[in-house]
């Protein structure tokens, strides 16, 4: 499931293939972050119990984790282009049906719930997909610089979509901001259909059945210590981080600043304008050995993300809200590329799925954690605080790992 192999050869904006999957992530970030601040403000309308708003990150995080395996096994048997198509198309048809209900004034919490799990599913199937056609559409040492494009095109989502979000909340109201959702998914899932691929002969996989596949992708992560080592330190880290950003980011603009829809706007913009600017920057720059920038990154976020519980109004929370995502860039830009290429093509789905499926495994219980403190009297400011203060620390005992720090990009 190469791309045409003459396409491998050229400069990234020359290659047809690429620049379609860029545009493809131009309409479908967006349109999923649109979906987001709609369905996150539309969940604080219409109940008062902080509960259900995080279980709307964890019931996401669930059926996603438990089928990112299976989603990897299928990128790597399946044509990559049809994956991402249908996992796009199937979103906007998702947001078509919550349309409906806003439209005839039926929907309830139980519908964003479910709806969150559905696309939960979706997110499962996409990530290995997009994460292991890039290699096949790039050359190992265009992988940093096509990382960071598509990383480009992806943050301009958290820029364009929360600010078009809370816009047409304001002005439309919840139809217009899943209206515009729905089309920017649906013109996504259009663009990736013109990729040009083409099958590749796997004599292996066809006589391999998907728990053989299964196995031999275990075998072979066991072998890759990069691997192992990138996603153990990832694991305690999302525990910490996942849930108190997801969740504490709107639930201090809505109860401790007393906030409107454009105010959570403006923060997750912020984080748009500061992604953008990291994958700017590592577009820009060729690291050799990326490692020492992964870890100062990583002590960089967790001072910042402890500061950010104690910001005084928007704006300090949006400055710092923006510094964090420049520095998520550095640490997960540059580990990405890391697996990328030391990882052989015909595994990239698989290795994709299991990192993320392990590196992200304690997330959905820091959803609910951090949705039980809050739901008991615990500020969100103080578990920002606290959750910082152990990133922190596990990003300085990670200064001894040379796996990272010694790793050379080619």
């Amino acid at each position: 499931m190469d791309a045409v192999a003459e396409q491998a050869k050229v400069p990234i904006f020359h290659n047809r293939n690429f620049v379609l999957l860029l545009i493809s992530a131009l309409f479908s970030s967006p349109g999923y972050f649109v979906y987001i601040i709609g369905a996150e403000w539309l969940m604080l309308t219409i109940t008062d119990n902080r509960f259900y708003f995080g279980m709307l990150f964890f019931v996401a995080a669930i059926p996603r984790l438990i089928l990112l395996i299976v989603g990897g096994l299928i990128a790597d048997r399946v044509n990559k282009r049809t994956v991402l198509f249908w996992s796009d198309f199937t979103r906007a048809m998702l947001i078509g049906i919550l349309i409906l209900l806003i439209f005839t004034d039926t929907v309830a919490v139980w519908h964003l719930l479910v709806l969150s799990g559905l696309f939960g599913i979706s997110d499962a199937f996409s990530y290995p997909a997009m994460q292991s056609l890039i290699p096949t559409l790039l050359e190992k040492d265009q992988l940093q610089r096509g990382n960071s494009f598509i990383q480009m095109t992806a943050q301009i989502s958290p820029i364009l979509g929360p600010a078009l979000g809370g816009t047409l909340i304001a002005l439309l109201g919840f139809t217009g901001v899943f209206s515009v959702a729905c089309v920017l998914l649906l013109l996504a899932s259009l663009a990736v259909l013109f990729i040009r691929m083409k099958e590749e002969k796997q004599e292996a996989s066809e006589n391999h059945s998907p728990l053989a596949d299964l196995k031999e992708g275990f075998l072979y992560a066991r072998k890759n210590e990069l691997i192992i080592t990138v996603v153990i330190m990832a694991l305690f880290l999302n525990l910490f981080f996942s849930g108190p950003i997801a969740i504490g980011m709107p639930v201090i603009v809505k109860d401790v600043f007393d906030g409107s829809a454009v105010s959570l706007a403006t923060i997750q913009t912020s984080m748009g304008v500061g992604a953008l600017i990291g994958a700017i920057l590592l577009a820009s720059l060729k690291l050799k050995k990326p490692g020492k920038a992964v870890i100062s990154g990583l002590i960089g976020l967790g001072v910042a993300f402890g500061t950010m519980g104690l910001s005084a109004n928007i704006w300090m929370m949006a400055g710092l809200v923006a510094l964090m995502a420049v520095l998520t860039q550095i640490v997960n830009i540059p580990l990405i590329t890391m697996l990328q290429q030391t990882t052989d093509k015909r595994m990239l789905g698989r290795m994709m799925s299991m990192f993320m499926t392990v590196s992200t495994g304690l997330t959905p219980i820091s959803y609910v954690a951090t949705s039980s403190l809050i739901a008991v009297g615990v500020s969100i400011q103080w578990i920002i605080v606290v959750c910082g203060s152990i990133v922190t620390l596990i990003a300085i005992y990670n200064l001894r790992n040379k796996k990272i720090l010694e790793f050379k990009l080619s």
